[in-house]
């Protein structure tokens, strides 16, 4: 098991190759069906971090088994992570907030399975995504409310700390930004060989000095695929303060949508669309959708659906694809005539159906 808690950590410091090679170890070393499912759950942490997110899920579904084998039930909230984020970034709100309910049972009584690996972190940026950052503000205070817990947050995931910080200073909390700050260069400094963490100090500099030359030596020490779409999103929104930078501003939102949509993240992709929207760059944000599984349906029909389909209401699908409620009523009357379905009810009940299925043939819903 050593094995494999120390390639838990050396993927949260994104040292992929390293924690693959741990992996190797602990799997050449027993064959246990219960050892097997905890190393699913590793290899889905894994998966998660190199954007696949697909692999990720269907390891996640082998991996929960440990969860009814009291030996190895605290590796249980990995898996619950792991699948909270997936749902997060596809935007599927319902099955986020599930997985978020048992990420909160997790920390509530103390399932943590290691101080560097836990959750708290993960449960702030889903209520974040779920209520709003005026609601999450006081969770990621009370995250980081001491040296050690701030410490144990930035080994748990590094790279969300830049999202800590961002929502800090939009509620002009500049001293706990700071405080945080200061811990990750300290950290940074003790483990020069730790590129995750040297990354993570250098963007949460460039935020509060508001450095374009410091974010774009970010992206350059990005360590994952979302790391470096999340700096080219922060490079976008501080040259979009300035007028003069309107091609600049464009390029980096581009690549931060391509970048989200690499990492099997279209709620990223589609908030990074609005923002291109307003500099008047629509069609070129437009092939960042998730493309659609049903010939009949358009890319935006198909996201629609999918939202809808996962129980959410047409005002969530609007604030989650940044589109207009009526937008929202339109796409969703034009799904109906294409599936053939009569009601909201019914396109969940068939939606499975309709995305398994390689062709479908409604031509003669039109």
């Amino acid at each position: 098991m050593a094995s494999l808690q120390l390639a838990l950590l050396l993927t949260n410091l994104r040292r992929i190759d390293e924690a693959r090679q741990a992996v190797r170890q602990a799997t050449a070393a027993v064959d246990d069906p219960a050892i097997n499912a905890v190393t699913a759950l590793v290899k889905a942490k894994i998966a998660l971090c190199d954007g696949r997110i697909d692999e990720a899920g269907n390891l996640c579904g082998t991996g929960m088994l440990v969860a009814s084998d009291p030996r190895y039930a605290s590796w249980a909230p990995i898996g619950n992570m792991v699948r909270a984020i997936t749902a997060m970034r596809r935007g599927e709100l319902a099955t986020m907030i599930h997985h978020a309910n048992q990420l909160k049972e997790d920390v509530l009584f103390g399932r943590d399975p290691f101080p560097w690996a836990s959750p708290a972190w993960l449960v702030v940026q889903i209520i974040e995504a779920e209520k709003g950052w005026e609601v999450a503000v006081p969770l990621a205070r009370a995250l980081l409310e001491s040296e050690a817990s701030t410490r144990g947050f930035l080994l748990s995931e590094p790279t969300a700390a830049s999202f800590v910080v961002r929502i800090l200073l939009r509620a002009g909390d500049r001293e706990t930004a700071q405080r945080v700050r200061r811990c990750a260069a300290a950290l940074a400094a003790e483990n020069p060989d730790i590129h995750a963490i040297e990354a993570a100090a250098l963007h949460l500099d460039a935020l509060l000095e508001k450095d374009v030359n410091l974010l774009q030596q970010a992206v350059a020490s990005g360590c994952d695929t979302w790391t470096r779409a999340s700096v080219n999103e922060d490079i976008g929104d501080l040259l979009s303060e300035s007028s003069e930078e309107f091609r600049q501003v464009c390029t980096h939102y581009e690549t931060a949508m391509r970048s989200y949509a690499d990492a099997g993240s279209p709620r990223d992709s589609s908030r990074v669309r609005s923002k291109l929207r307003r500099h008047d760059t629509s069609k070129a944000a437009a092939r960042f959708w998730p493309s659609s599984r049903i010939p009949a349906l358009t890319d935006t029909e198909y996201a629609v659906a999918e939202l809808v389909a996962g129980g959410l209401t047409n005002a969530e699908v609007a604030g989650k694809m940044f589109l207009s409620r009526h937008t929202v009523a339109f796409h969703l009357r034009k799904i109906f005539q294409k599936v053939g379905a009569k009601s909201r009810i019914e396109l969940a009940v068939m939606w499975k159906q309709l995305v398994g299925r390689e062709s479908l043939d409604i031509s003669c819903h039109f």
